[in-house]
């Protein structure tokens, strides 16, 4: 497993590791879980942050699978894809 560094800035870190049948993408935020949604729509996570003023909105690109799970724990987004 050698995971991918796909996107840095200000808002976070994105990994993906691939492992045998399945991909994980993972999302490192400064945000504590109650300010963060993730849905998942088309093979894109969408992260939603709440702040105080207004919210923001964020994208991250899944690989091709059926996505299996995604979640928040501790400000880290986890979505797990099948392939």
């Amino acid at each position: 497993m050698k995971p991918q560094n796909t996107l840095t800035d200000q808002r976070g870190l994105v990994e993906r590791y691939d492992y045998d049948g399945e991909t994980v993408v993972v999302a490192d935020t400064p945000f504590a879980d109650e300010r963060v949604a993730v849905d998942v729509v088309d093979g894109t996570a969408i992260v939603v942050v709440t702040g105080d003023d207004e919210d923001a909105q964020h994208e991250i690109e899944l690989p091709a699978g059926e996505v299996a799970r995604a979640f928040i724990n501790n400000g880290i987004i986890t979505v797990e894809v099948k392939r």
